[in-house]
């Protein structure tokens, strides 16, 4: 009876479920052991691959080596490795009490030893963690744990638990480890001796658990609702990973030796699961890592109509994929959460990012190896996150590195996985499409033998084939020119395909998860490096320097208003406003290359300030430039000042001024806690400045063995203004490259350029240009405009000019000679008889001759004329009217279609006019008689 009722139970769960559309939950998670690695495989089949792989053979006789020795010490004493766990032996505490993330004390009397909780919640310690064999057995002492100290190493101490780290957790995570071996090895061999030093493991660590409370936090804090069993986070319970497995392959012999045990065990990993569902945080990874540890459970549990309380396997999947709490959220919810379904970014630093991708992706494979479900169908946004993830590489196929990031190579599982998947659910263009990517990002085009290392790989040794025929292309086929996240507050700007000239800006506010306390920040690409980078989160998150340098505004480049900008990091919820760019975001194709841009405004909370940044590329053959132009002020006009603070990678920086004059710079206290600024300006040094209302230029070289990588500045110069060079902390970002390792621990150097009084009609206007060895492509940059308004007139040394107009309204004129801008932005270039009309966002741009006027709300167009070849591009309605000396007769504009628009003459402004809708950027032909 009790049996249908549970299945009339689980017939209404399924029948909600379908009609709530939940993800599908397996109604069974098995009837046999072992079944977490071994699914399918059999000992036939784990023979047959021994005796034709050498591989296997080692790794199957590196487990029984590691065996030997604890084997010999077990025959001379049966307690051996058991009594190496750290367990409350003697005490039989059952309430462990934590202070914060530090262990206080431990309480009561359980009829079985437990298990001992760890000293703090992170590594930190001075002492050393030992070796087994030097481990007291049974060590349960009031005085804490028997160690050596680092700087004392020829004499062991008593010490308190508090002052351990996480040594106890590292133990017990070990003696579990060779549990888990010695259960393999049994369900392989046979052989008694095995099983019974893994049970003799495995009934006191989970008997242990069975009769621990769940850590009570005296100091009523957060760290209530992080802990675990064994950890103080419930992500680190890690250790389940190696009892499921151990449990797995060890229930056969369990149900026949000990059968009286099952329940208890079976109740331990119930109520470590529910603890886990009980605790965490539920918004990011932790959730992921968190569903991990509850599918290693999962698995190992019986079906739910095995238990009174019906809590089985398929019970803690529904959990984990359809069912939310406070810090255990479903799938559905956590991925609504956490991910935009129009890009596929997940909403923390890139890092962190990719870390989550990777998690939700081995859920995938878990439930498809499992169970035959195909969760990248049931859950489109997947497929979509992985190809986004190389929209974080820069093209040196690093990835950004904004918020608690690291330059780093792209995790390649979600790739591989996708194009498994494509291939078992004959997925024919994904296959395709994630093979080419997979072959671009990591100029991998070769099938090799699989080789397994671990224990997992006896039971999962595909090796993993590509299909042949398929080639690797460039990046820029799965990138694009603009590429904007709402949800993470990211907008990235690129233009080149080829690592060394390339331009790329990313830029950044602070919206999600590990993020920083940075306003509008920038990181500027050139010459194979990110030479304007960001810099990372220092030694740790639980450093001094973390939260009062790495996380703040002056580590990164940004402008900070009166020494005081700053808001809460880590979660923080400061996203800037996109006012305009171009191309659109995620637009691959049809857009004028060479050219893009972007405004965006920004509250910065602190001192209740507007701030406004517009920037763009303008490419060349050879590479190109950057435009920077920033806009601050105090609502209230209570500006002290303004500072615009710009790192770049390199030992040295040179200022001087126009005429290569170099720069007055002289020792100054200045930039300083002492003055009422942030703490962040005392980790700055060798500070040096000069009060100049001059316009200058720089240059920031990083000098290396076969070459010199140069970021090259030109800044207009404004009255009240003061210029620094500074020497700033070292970026922690560059721990995984692109640099070389000698130049990881550099000190970065610093431009300051201080503002005193507003900055929005003075705004801190800035080229800069990637070069090498010294050189420049730019002969001369000048300035005009007044006011808000912004223009800049840049001189190569090829002949082509580019003038970049930029106005705070849409409706605002900027004109230059013949040229004028009504809008945001607009840049013109000339070389010889070629031009460029690029009109950002606005309603007007011309050369005199040549009139792009967009109809209704502003937009962008542009228009091109390249060695005697005309191209043109609208984002909506737009004429374009074209100055003539004489009456016209025919005039008309063909597309790459075919298609015709018919330009009209107008006698009053003698000038042909024609009305054109949206047109994809394209080469045209005009004709004009």
């Amino acid at each position: 009876m009790r049996n249908f009722v549970i299945n009339i139970i689980l017939l209404f769960v399924l029948i909600f479920n379908i009609n709530a559309q939940t993800f599908p939950i397996p109604q069974s998670v098995g009837k046999n052991h072992p079944r977490v690695l071994t699914r399918n495989t059999t000992k036939e089949d784990l023979n047959s691959l021994i005796k034709n792989k050498d591989w296997a053979q080692k790794i199957v006789s590196k487990t029984e080596n590691r065996l030997k020795p604890i084997l010999k010490n077990i025959k001379k004493d049966k307690d051996w490795l058991r009594s190496r766990l750290q367990m409350y032996w003697n005490a039989k505490s059952t309430q462990v009490y934590i202070n914060g993330g530090v262990f206080d004390h431990a309480k009561g009397n359980a009829p079985e030893p437990t298990v001992k909780y760890p000293g703090t919640r992170n590594h930190t310690t001075d002492y050393i963690r030992p070796k087994l064999e030097d481990i007291k057995p049974f060590m349960d002492d009031l005085r804490g744990l028997y160690l050596q100290h680092k700087s004392r190493k020829e004499s062991w101490e008593w010490t308190s638990i508090s002052k351990t780290g996480k040594i106890v957790e590292s133990i017990n995570r070990e003696i579990l480890s060779i549990a888990k071996d010695a259960a393999f090895l049994y369900w392989y061999t046979g052989k008694e001796e095995y099983a019974d030093v893994a049970y003799g493991v495995l009934n006191t660590y989970l008997t242990g658990i069975y009769y621990r409370e769940i850590p009570i936090d005296i100091s009523h804090g957060h760290h209530q609702t992080l802990v675990g069993y064994s950890s103080f986070e419930v992500i680190q319970e890690h250790i389940l990973g190696d009892i499921s497995i151990c449990y797995d392959f060890l229930h056969n012999y369990i149900k026949n030796k000990h059968s009286e045990k099952i329940n208890l065990f079976d109740a331990t990993l119930q109520k470590w699961a529910d603890l886990i569902i009980q605790n965490g945080v539920s918004f990011n990874n932790w959730n992921l890592l968190q569903a991990a540890h509850i599918s290693n459970i999962a698995l190992v549990l019986e079906d739910n109509d095995e238990y009174e309380n019906g809590k089985g396997g398929p019970y803690y999947l529904d959990q984990i994929m359809n069912q939310t709490s406070t810090r255990q959220w479903s799938m559905k919810k956590l991925m609504d959460y956490g991910y935009d379904n129009k890009t596929g970014i997940w909403n923390e630093s890139p890092g962190y990012s990719m870390n989550v991708l990777n998690d939700f992706i081995h859920f995938a494979e878990f439930y498809d190896r499992n169970f035959n479900i195909d969760l990248i169908k049931e859950i489109p946004v997947l497929k979509q996150a992985v190809k986004s993830a190389a929209e974080y590489l820069s093209p040196n196929k690093f990835m950004v590195a904004f918020g608690d990031g690291h330059y780093k190579h792209l995790r390649s599982e979600p790739i591989k996985y996708l194009i498994e998947n494509a291939r078992k659910y004959n997925k024919v263009d994904d296959e395709i499409y994630f093979t080419k990517m997979y072959k671009t990002i990591y100029n991998d085009d070769t099938n090799e033998e699989f080789i397994g290392k671990k224990l997992a790989d006896l039971f999962s040794h595909e090796a993993f084939l590509f299909k042949e025929d398929v080639k690797a292309t460039k990046l820029t086929d799965f990138t694009s020119p603009l590429f904007y996240a709402p949800n993470t507050s990211w907008l990235v700007q690129r233009q080149g395909e080829e690592e060394k000239d390339a331009l790329m800006i990313s830029q950044i506010g602070s919206l999600g998860n590990h993020m920083h306390s940075n306003g509008i920040a920038m990181e500027l690409y050139g010459k194979g490096f990110p030479l304007a980078p960001e810099m990372g989160h220092g030694s740790s998150y639980f450093s001094i320097e973390y939260a009062e340098y790495y996380t703040q505004f002056p580590a990164h480049n940004t402008v900070i208003v009166n020494g005081k900008s700053k808001y809460p990091e880590m979660k923080s919820n400061h996203a800037f406003k996109v006012l305009g760019m171009y191309p659109k975001s995620q637009k691959k194709q049809g857009n004028l290359e060479g050219y893009t841009f972007s405004d965006v405004e920004f509250l910065e909370p602190e001192t209740n300030s507007n701030q406004r940044r517009v920037m763009g590329i303008i490419k060349n053959d050879i590479g190109g430039f950057y435009v920077d132009i920033f806009r601050s002020k105090q609502k209230e006009n209570k500006d002290d000042k303004h500072e615009y603070f710009y790192h770049n990678l390199g030992q040295q920086l040179n200022l001087s001024n126009t005429n290569n004059q170099p720069l007055a710079l002289k020792p100054t206290s200045s930039l300083a806690f002492g003055d009422g600024d942030l703490m962040a300006y005392d980790y700055m040094w060798n500070k040096e400045s000069i009060k100049t209302n001059e316009d200058f230029k720089g240059q920031f070289s990083l000098k290396m063995e076969d070459r010199t990588v140069n970021m090259n500045l030109w800044f207009k110069g404004e009255d009240d203004r003061e210029v620094f060079s500074v020497m700033s902390p070292k970026s922690t970002a560059f721990r995984h490259g692109p640099l070389p390792k000698e130049f990881n621990n550099n000190p970065i150097p610093t431009l300051v350029v201080k503002q005193n009084g507003e900055a929005w009609n003075r705004p801190f206007v800035s080229i800069y240009e990637p070069a090498e060895n010294g050189n420049t492509e730019i002969k001369s940059v000048n300035y005009f405009g007044a006011e808000e308004s912004v223009g800049i007139h840049i001189v190569e040394k090829s002949g082509k000019e580019s003038f970049v107009f930029s106005n705070t309204k849409n409706d605002d004129v900027l004109a230059k000679n013949q040229f004028s801008v009504t809008g945001t932005y607009g840049v013109i270039t000339t070389k010889n008889n070629d031009f460029t009309l690029f009109l950002g966002k606005g309603k007007s741009i011309s050369n005199s001759k040549y009139i792009l006027e967009v109809m209704g709300q502003p937009a962008s167009a542009s228009l091109k004329k390249e060695k005697n070849q005309w191209f043109l591009g609208t984002d909506g309605a737009t004429d374009l009217k074209i100055k003539v000396n004489h009456k016209i007769k025919k005039a008309r504009l063909i597309d790459a279609s075919g298609k015709e628009y018919v330009g009209k003459y107008n006698r009053k402004s003698k000038s042909v006019i024609f009305h054109l809708p949206f047109i994809s950027f394209q080469a045209i032909k005009m004709e004009l008689n």
